[in-house]
């Protein structure tokens, strides 16, 4: 598990990307779970919040399964 202390004009959603490489597969909500409280925060964050950013479960990590769709045959 890591850490984040936040600066200023941080938002979640960016945090998240950066530390995860994405905001699918509902990341940003499973981080907040892991932090009570954050969802109080406004959305641009105050410098000097500490985020907690654990590994995330396999079933988050997976990608979206996409059927393709074929307009013409």
């Amino acid at each position: 598990m890591s850490t984040y202390i936040t600066k200023i004009f941080d938002r979640l959603d960016r945090i998240c990307y950066d530390r995860y490489g994405s905001t699918a597969n509902q990341i940003v909500e499973w981080v907040i779970e892991q932090n009570p409280g954050i969802e109080g925060q406004p959305i641009i964050l105050a410098a000097g919040i500490t985020i907690n950013l654990p590994e995330p479960p396999r079933e988050l990590t997976q990608p979206p399964v996409i059927q393709q769709i074929f307009l013409w045959r």
